[in-house]
């Protein structure tokens, strides 16, 4: 290698050049010799000592969409919150956390490839729904959320916030994301859990204008 990288160095290393070459060439097509071959002298070793497989790489990939988590920790900590606003927070550190947007900004388009597309909904179901299913407890506790079943609407919320917005499976303009953005509002304030409230809905429209001009 050309200078010495520390771990994190080098596995950030691997998930950017991967991610070039999966939108380049796509996931199936992409070897793990590629992805030595674009590394600034890492050796296949290397590569494995980080990650098991391409698949690995690829979930790999797909964490950096989702908070760390200290950051998830540092929520759940939250005893000023009640579960409603636990649930919110979480919703918008996964859309405008400064460390995610970096780390991500150059695997975007895989969110048009199917193979992550998958993986990155398992991903997200797998981290966040036991999480929200929590907080909808907490919440029916404290009197924020008014649902019978938390299990189950803490799938409906990755469903109305997270999968729904994928330009992949729903092509979106941006008038759309607005109108879709307020019909999952009132679906989810009508289901008892509002996670997008005025306040919400408000700074996810500054945030996203703001990033647009």
């Amino acid at each position: 290698m050309k200078k010495k990288y520390t771990a994190k160095e080098v596995r950030n290393l691997i998930l950017d050049t991967a991610s070039v070459l999966f939108i380049e060439k796509g996931y199936e097509q992409t070897s793990i010799s590629d992805i030595v071959a674009g590394l600034d002298g890492l050796t296949r070793g290397a590569v494995y000592h980080h990650f098991e497989s391409k698949y690995h790489i690829i979930v790999g990939i797909a964490k950096r969409f989702i908070p760390e988590q200290a950051l998830l920790d540092s929520i759940d900590e939250r005893d000023d919150l009640s579960g409603l606003e636990k649930i919110q927070m979480l919703l918008l550190e996964s859309m405008f956390n400064e460390d995610i947007t970096q780390s991500t900004v150059i695997s975007l388009s895989l969110l048009k490839d199917p193979t992550f597309i998958s993986i990155y909904n398992s991903q997200m179901c797998e981290v966040f729904v036991p999480i929200i299913e929590k907080y909808i407890h907490a919440g029916n506790t404290d009197g924020s959320i008014q649902v019978p079943q938390p299990a189950q609407m803490a799938e409906i919320v990755i469903l109305l916030t997270s999968t729904w917005f994928i330009q992949a499976l729903f092509p979106n303009t941006v008038e759309l994301f607005f109108e879709k953005l307020k019909a999952a509002q009132y679906v989810l304030k009508e289901s008892g859990v509002h996670v997008i409230s005025d306040a919400v809905f408000s700074t996810i429209v500054q945030k996203l204008t703001e990033a647009t001009m």
